[in-house]
């Protein structure tokens, strides 16, 4: 996480200077390089300059939608108002002056089978062009980036809650305020002053995406969004650049290992050191959960291991821990839920199938425990507190 000022674009002198600029010799924001490269004469040497391009389509590197969609608007500007071969050398911008000049046009336009990414729109509105027909496009993954920032500068935290992928979830088990405490508390997104959306990045597959945003001139965002259904929606963020997702799985291996060592003061530092980076990890809170608990701090392991199900309701140990914590401290029906939740999507889970059915030999339902320790044991054999529980339970009913 950097806490330092980046260096601003020298053009304009607000926005972040992401690029070297070859013709400027100093780092400008993608705004102004799109304002000095639609001319099409920077040098080749660059990775961003434009060759042969069209009204339709430009051929030049782009780090985002966004920054593409605000190119091709820049590129429109210049066509209107040049001489087209196309209409005779006539000027777009005069042509539309008159019905029957917006008629060439639009039956020029009509023509193409356009990407849903040029902003059709745009050229419609800015020669008045009522007869083209511009087929309104659903939100992309940078459309739905930019909302969720734009609600958390706001501090709208409901709204923001609504883009995450488990939001129905919290909705049906109260557990949405669980999650407007975990992001609105956190001391980078709650100053939220400015933001600047800088690249983005689509896999292969197109169902999932990461938006890069500038924060305050200062930090670095990153948003792992998913797409479901046809709808995108936000799978996690991080305090830092988009390379760090690969190298989370890394960091939750250093940890598991120190921790399975019982080297919890170097467990401590890098817990530490990357929860503030991957600040909606499950990982790291189910890892601060054994942490507290190796330190036989029970309230604090509880809230972690809570923390970890708010965001990811289908990781069993992070539900397993807090459930135990839950049956230990005597909330037996809150716990039982949560075991059968657990059993729901892991039939043969062992521990649960034998806490759960601890409780029902203590609550004198014989059959349903036998049941749950049979097919505890049959799937582990080996394991000695389903077989005890088994002998107790013969004991009782012999």
């Amino acid at each position: 996480m950097k806490i330092f000022k980046k260096k601003k674009c020298k053009i304009c002198k607000n926005k972040p200077g992401t690029r070297f600029c070859l013709r400027k010799g100093f780092n400008i924001c993608w705004e102004d390089c799109n304002i000095l490269r639609v001319d099409e004469k920077c040098p080749d040497e660059c990775d961003y300059h434009l060759q042969n391009s069209d009204i339709m389509q430009l051929k030049g590197k782009s780090d985002s939608q966004m920054e593409y969609i605000d190119l091709l608007k820049k590129q429109m500007d210049i066509w209107v108002n040049k001489p087209q071969k196309i209409f005779q050398d006539k000027i777009p911008v005069t042509m539309a002056e008159s019905s029957d000049g917006r008629k060439k046009i639009v039956d020029f336009l009509s023509q193409f089978k356009v990407n849903p990414i040029v902003p059709l729109s745009y050229l419609k509105e800015r020669l008045s062009l009522d007869d083209l027909k511009v087929v309104s496009n659903p939100q992309t993954y940078e459309d739905i980036a930019v909302e969720f920032v734009q609600n958390l500068y706001t501090n709208e935290w409901v709204k923001a809650a609504s883009f995450m992928t488990n939001h129905n979830y919290w909705i049906a088990h109260e557990m949405e305020d669980e999650f407007i405490k975990i992001i609105s508390n956190n001391k980078v997104i709650k100053k939220i002053n400015n933001f600047d959306l800088i690249s983005s990045a689509l896999t292969k597959e197109k169902d999932q995406a990461l938006v890069y945003f500038d924060i305050n001139n200062k930090f670095d965002l990153t948003i792992s969004l998913q797409l479901t259904n046809d709808h995108w929606n936000i799978r996690s963020l991080i305090i830092g650049k988009p390379e760090l997702f690969n190298s989370e799985s890394e960091a939750i291996q250093q940890i598991a290992i120190l921790l399975s060592k019982n080297e919890t003061t170097k467990a401590f530092e890098l817990l530490s050191k990357y929860s503030s980076i991957y600040i909606m990890s499950s990982d790291f809170e189910y890892y601060w959960g054994l942490y507290h608990t190796f330190n036989k701090k029970q309230p604090k392991a509880e809230h972690h291991f809570l923390q970890a199900l708010i965001l990811d309701p289908a990781f069993i140990e992070a539900k397993y821990n807090y459930a135990f914590i839950q049956h230990s401290s005597g909330n037996l029906e809150f716990a039982k839920k949560l075991y059968y939740e657990i059993i729901d999507n892991a039939p043969n889970e062992p521990k649960t199938l034998n806490n759960l059915a601890s409780m029902f030999i203590d609550e004198k339902k014989y059959e349903e425990a036998e049941e749950l320790l049979k097919r505890c044991i049959k799937n582990n054999p080996e394991f000695e507190i389903a077989q005890q529980n088994l002998e107790r339970l013969g004991k009782l009913t012999g």
